[in-house]
């Protein structure tokens, strides 16, 4: 039995390591960037964000100009290299609330609930118990898996601004948490403490099982097309491959089956270039259309914030970084909160009235699918039910915004995120040249909704810095948005000038039945084909409040299950 996984990536080392578990299965791995092993400026936390924008590490997308956002394109940084995202993020990983992955088998995917996932998050986990005392951090070992491959813990030592952040939530009726998230705490990160390195799907999946005979891993090679047979069914017979500095173009025989883990923004472009997607996009860049689903490359969410930047008192600046590469200058944020937007918002019930509006409307217009009005109606329901969409989290400033900061100055900010977003975006190819970037275009702010809600989160953001004890350690100095911008209107306008993606996107290959424009059903298996599946985060068809790095592992270890007939799905 021979699995083609295309794309190294998060998911995709995740599911090639556990395939190759069974002597009798050959894995072949195909990834568009280098492999980078070993690369100290992946390994090093430090160095966290001095990686994007370079083609070695990092796919540089952008998006197309967004209409309600001031017509700006704005960066889509993507991991590029085997680990994929997990060699590039900002290393924060903890588990979604129930209610997101309950949302799952809601939607129509049978069997998928939290009992199905939460033993899957478990497995790719070692988390490592601190050993400094500290009686502020926050968790509970019952939500932890202890011996997955992932090395996953605590910063050591923690910041001078964490405890101050978790009391100023305290103060503003925010409860302080173990887990799971609903509340104020200390999100674990994957680094080794005791190495001080980053953790990811290259170092702790392929590498420790790299000498495997059954593991192959070709790097620098990026499938451009699945070649399909059609009998009742598509049937992927081969991919074709280029190498980066080559034009010749390889195809590779195709054995059992073909796996897209390719991520959210390529494994689209994969299927649209195989002439799998909706007809009218394909024939417009004279594709023959092999099946026909419109769902290919829509349904896409982000997560995209903004935030409060604030001077730091310069006496209250650690000097550790400099001398140790500790402080919060030198390691990831651990500071956050995933809260009901009932709780920040004194408007609340305004807002969810005009959600119900929106919906009512949309229906009767006819704007929206069944499917989309399910999604809004189950993001309506969680709201009333005060579950978390708000997201607020304190760390150094570390990239460009409206306002210049003073040469010699240090920034903290507040950003807040929005985890469950109204407007539905959309990525596909731009060209039949499968090198030429797919088109992304994630529709921010095209409702409303999703502007008003944000200007409600930097108003809260703005709390957090004004309330003590975090108030103490700030020059009292906003660089952004600025005191001159009060109003909601002009919040509104500095949002739009200061918004950025998180890269937390997903939707593009949702896991949905077909009738509701789904692309994979519940087996992860592409509709209407034989042998193709989706196993990355572009299968979840409504956002979760969490970042993703853990359901991505987790998704690539239940893949792997179900591929080897471990985990059934109802309805099996």
């Amino acid at each position: 039995m021979v699995l083609e996984c295309t794309g190294g990536g998060t998911s995709g080392l995740t599911l090639a390591t556990r395939l190759s578990e069974d002597p009798s299965v050959s894995v072949i791995v195909i990834e568009a960037g280098p492999a980078n092993l070993d690369d100290p400026e992946i390994l090093n936390p430090a160095l966290i964000d001095n990686r994007f924008g370079r083609p070695e590490y990092d796919w540089g997308f952008q998006t197309v100009p967004q209409k309600f956002c001031k017509d700006r394109s704005v960066p889509f940084n993507r991991g590029k290299g085997l680990g994929g995202s997990s060699a590039l993020n900002f290393l924060q990983y903890h588990r979604p609330a129930r209610s997101d992955i309950d949302a799952l088998g809601e939607l129509g995917n049978q069997g998928w609930n939290w009992e199905l996932l939460e033993p899957y998050y478990a497995k790719s986990e070692r988390f490592i118990l601190p050993v400094e005392k500290n009686n502020t951090l926050t968790y509970d070992v019952a939500h932890h898996g202890l011996d997955g491959p992932l090395a996953v813990g605590f910063p050591t030592p923690l910041s001078t601004f964490e405890h101050p952040f978790q009391m100023a939530m305290k103060n503003l009726g925010i409860d302080l948490i173990k887990d799971p998230i609903k509340g104020a705490w200390y999100t674990p990160v994957t680094i080794d403490p005791t190495e001080r390195v980053r953790s990811y799907a290259a170092n702790k999946y392929y590498q420790p099982n790299a000498s495997r005979e059954n593991l192959t891993v070709v790097v620098c090679a990026q499938v451009t097309k699945i070649v399909t047979e059609l009998d009742h069914n598509a049937l992927a017979t081969a991919v074709e491959v280029v190498f980066h500095n080559e034009e010749a173009l390889y195809t590779v025989k195709v054995g059992k089956e073909v796996i897209l883990s390719a991520g959210t923004i390529m494994s689209p472009q994969i299927l649209e270039l195989s002439g799998i997607g909706d007809r009218t996009i394909l024939q417009e860049f004279d594709i023959e259309p092999r099946v026909h689903l419109p769902g290919v490359g829509e349904n896409v969410q982000e997560h995209f914030f903004s935030g409060v930047v604030s001077e730091v008192r310069p006496e209250v600046v650690s000097e550790l970084y400099q001398t140790s590469g500790t402080g919060i200058f030198g390691i990831p944020p651990t500071c956050i909160s995933f809260v009901p937007l009932a709780t920040i918002s004194a408007d609340h019930e305004t807002l969810q009235k005009s959600l119900a509006t929106l919906i009512n409307e949309a229906i009767s217009s006819k704007r929206i699918s069944p499917s989309l009005q399910k999604q809004y109606e189950i993001t309506l329901k969680h709201q009333q039910d005060r579950e978390p969409s708000c997201e607020f989290i304190l760390w150094p400033l570390w990239r460009p915004i409206p306002n210049t900061p003073a040469p010699g100055k240090q920034y903290l900010i507040v950003s807040t995120l929005l985890n469950h977003p109204i407007s539905r975006g959309s990525i596909h190819i731009a060209s039949s040249d499968p090198l030429v970037p797919p088109k992304i275009n994630p529709r921010y702010f095209e409702y409303e909704y999703d502007l008003l809600q944000l200007v409600e989160q930097i108003k809260f953001a703005r709390k957090i810095l004004d309330q003590e004890p975090v108030k103490n350690l700030l020059a009292g100095n906003e660089l952004s948005p600025g005191r001159d911008v009060q109003t909601d209107e002009q919040i509104a306008d500095f949002v739009k000038s200061a918004l950025s993606t998180t890269w937390h996107t997903v939707g593009s290959c949702s896991m949905l039945p077909l009738e509701d424009g789904g692309v994979v059903d519940s087996r992860l298996k592409v509709h209407s084909t034989t042998n193709i599946r989706v196993i990355d985060m572009s299968i979840i068809p409504l956002h979760i409040c969490a970042h993703t790095q853990a359901t991505a592992y987790a998704l690539g270890e239940l893949g792997a299950d179900i591929i080897k007939g471990k985990a059934l799905i109802s309805g099996d």
